[in-house]
């Protein structure tokens, strides 16, 4: 993580073409946190009110288990979109900038260990709820990469729908902005939808938690121990809004992170993904589809037993 005050201007150039750059931070745009329920090693936690700082340290799994959020009445969020993801079109500049990695639970994949390796272990931070899961960018060296260039591109097996799904950021400190771009079945930008900058132009140098909304207490032991993670949501419906685009499943995003944030990206909703639709992209191999089932029958006679 970059101090924000070095923060880029994000290059017009790579945005879809009819698109506006829409700020997510708290007081616009943002659908504001009442609750959050974690599950921890030492049981299940009620969070009505965010923690001041960091509250908790460790490596260990830290799941989040439901967000409510005051949406005419109270609204409960419980399902997450954790069934399938896949990273494609890394930028190939990462294969030569140290820095750039995921933490999952005290352990590093870095990029520069393997662009594919580091693809998939950024997928992974989609696939469960664990804020002790999440990428960074932090001390690139010997710099950054080319501004206005895309870090990657993050597919879902199911694409989260407007009008119904909302999407949870969780981002170390709380201070540091990313864009990210709504893409179509075919991997494809929404030329006329919004480009959302979440944590707007990120916050002040020497201070966190200004640009998200939701200050969890919860840090990680061996990865910037006095910096807990901050969280933000919004809803899918947001690419659209004040758009020509008409409204269409997101099966997943273009991540342009010239801020230097260190997220973790959830899709999460008051009703299951399970019936939305399914990106063809992200669909798993046959070979390992059967071998999915044939270990699906396995357990199935071993419980009949």
């Amino acid at each position: 993580m970059r101090p924000p005050a070095s923060l880029g201007i994000i290059v017009l150039s790579c945005l879809p073409c009819g698109a506006a750059v829409i700020d997510v931070t708290p007081g616009a745009n943002l659908i504001a946190i009442e609750q959050v329920i974690y599950q921890t090693g030492s049981g299940t936690v009620v969070q009505n009110t965010e923690a001041g700082g960091v509250t908790s340290t460790g490596d260990g799994v830290v799941s989040v288990q439901s967000v409510r959020i005051t949406d005419g009445s109270p609204v409960d969020l419980t399902y997450f979109n954790t069934a399938g993801a896949k990273v494609v079109n890394v930028n190939p500049e990462f294969q030569n900038i140290a820095g750039v990695g995921v933490f999952d639970n005290g352990v590093r994949t870095t990029s520069t260990g393997g662009l594919a390796a580091y693809g998939d272990a950024f997928a992974g931070t989609t696939l469960d709820t664990d804020l002790r899961n999440y990428a960074y960018h932090d001390y690139l060296t010997p710099g950054a990469a080319t501004p206005g260039t895309p870090d990657l591109d993050l597919l879902f097996l199911h694409a989260l729908l407007p009008g119904e799904d909302h999407f949870l950021v969780a981002e170390r400190w709380g201070n540091a902005a990313f864009s990210i771009t709504a893409l179509d079945e075919n991997g494809n930008p929404y030329q006329e939808a919004n480009v959302l900058r979440i944590g707007g132009t990120g916050g002040t140098a020497t201070l966190g938690y200004e640009v998200y909304d939701w200050v969890t207490g919860y840090a990680a032991d061996t990865d910037n121990s006095v910096q807990a993670q901050a969280l933000s949501l919004f809803p899918v419906q947001l690419f659209f809004e004040g758009t020509s685009e008409p409204p269409a499943p997101v099966y997943g995003l273009r991540i342009d992170n010239d801020g230097e944030a260190d997220p973790k990206i959830m899709g999460i909703s008051s009703d299951t993904f399970s019936n939305n639709p399914v990106n063809p992209q992200v669909i798993p191999e046959p070979s390992a589809l059967l071998t999915a089932l044939a270990g699906a029958m396995a357990l199935g006679l071993r419980r009949r037993r």
